[in-house]
């Protein structure tokens, strides 16, 4: 029995990274819980989806993932970023998988005040796939991200892995997120758009947002491809914020996302 369930274990952990398992999974709680709407969080986690979206003056954020619940899986990322001027750089750190397999990322970005109301962003990433027995492999990535605000309107763009990044001949998951957000109300903001990861179908997305008491937040979403409904909520102490986030999913159990950051 012990042997059957390495084995399996070995299988998801193998398969989930082949599938882009950085790109799938969000890099904190609340950007999960909003469907991967990096830009209606402004966090140092977002320069792993669209550096253009670090908004926050001094962020550090964490995370911990159980994904689909299954616990001898784990993803974990941590990120920093600092803004002087009309510039803001980050870095951050990913960890996926477990003793038999593993992938682990590092990535430094940056965003520049480019007009009075555009940012652009870009990122650099060195990735460690090892499986145990074999030898380990790297690649390395190439993120550019793009953000502009006109009155209520947020728009965002990114392209990940604009070099075509490979592992052994393996493609690297190529991705394009393109989302617009509407603040409805100071404590209010919805947002919709979607990601289309090269060679796969459009995954459509919507989130909303809603902070009806100055230390506490909740959030909602949907996504097709699969079709998943996220939801969270975050509670603030002074400047530190726990988030939580959970993700359905059409055939496995639930994903748990827990994030701490601290911001200002």
């Amino acid at each position: 029995m012990k042997f059957i369930l390495s084995t399996i274990l070995c299988i998801i952990c193998i398969i989930l990274p082949l599938e882009g398992a950085f790109l799938q999974y969000a890099p904190s709680a609340k950007i999960a819980a909003l469907s991967g709407i990096s830009q209606l969080d402004g966090s140092a986690s977002c320069l792993f989806l669209n550096p253009a979206n670090i908004r926050q003056q001094f962020s550090a954020t964490s995370s911990y993932t159980i994904p689909f619940s299954f616990e001898e899986i784990s993803y974990k990322n941590i990120a920093l970023s600092y803004r002087f001027g009309k510039t803001t750089i980050g870095i951050g750190y990913q960890d996926f998988g477990n003793d038999i397999y593993k992938e682990q990322s590092f990535i430094t970005a940056a965003n520049i005040k480019i007009l009075s109301h555009y940012w652009l962003g870009v990122g650099l990433r060195y990735l460690n796939d090892k499986t145990k027995s074999f030898e380990a492999q790297n690649s390395y990535q190439a993120d550019v991200g793009f953000r502009g605000e006109y009155r209520n309107l947020t728009f965002s763009t990114s392209y990940l892995n604009l070099n075509f990044g490979e592992l052994e001949n393996d493609p690297l998951p190529q991705e394009n997120r393109t989302f617009i957000s509407y603040t409805i109300a100071e404590n209010l903001q919805a947002g919709f758009g979607f990601v289309k990861e090269f060679a796969y179908p459009f995954s459509f997305r919507v989130g909303i947002s809603y902070y009806p008491l100055k230390y506490a937040g909740f959030f909602s979403g949907f996504h097709t491809e699969p079709n998943q409904f996220t939801a969270g909520c975050e509670f603030s102490f002074s400047n530190i914020k726990i988030q939580y986030a959970i993700e359905t999913h059409e055939y496995l159990k639930s994903t748990h996302y827990i994030s701490i950051q601290y911001g200002k």
